[in-house]
């Protein structure tokens, strides 16, 4: 858990560099470690935008909103359903 939390902190700060795409796929992932299987009544996606799940630089790269990447993340999210923590 510990090497997930500096990975994910190291990736969250911009200190390691991670294309876009792999950042909401690892943002998914972490999804769910965290929740387990994704379930829209529990976490609707407005519940997620204030989950700090991608770095800055994705959102400012690509003019998305917020709630657009949660969108991408939860559709990668959906596909990891049975995936154990």
């Amino acid at each position: 858990r510990l090497f997930f939390r500096q990975v994910k902190g190291l990736i969250l700060n911009d200190s390691i560099y991670c294309p876009a795409e792999t950042c909401v796929l690892l943002a998914s992932y972490a999804m769910q470690a965290k929740f387990g299987d994704y379930d829209e009544d529990k976490y609707p996606p407005k519940s997620l935008i204030n989950e700090r799940i991608l770095p800055e630089r994705v959102g400012d790269q690509f003019q998305l909103s917020n709630a657009e990447w949660v969108k991408r993340v939860v559709n990668w999210w959906k596909q990891h359903e049975r995936l154990t923590k």
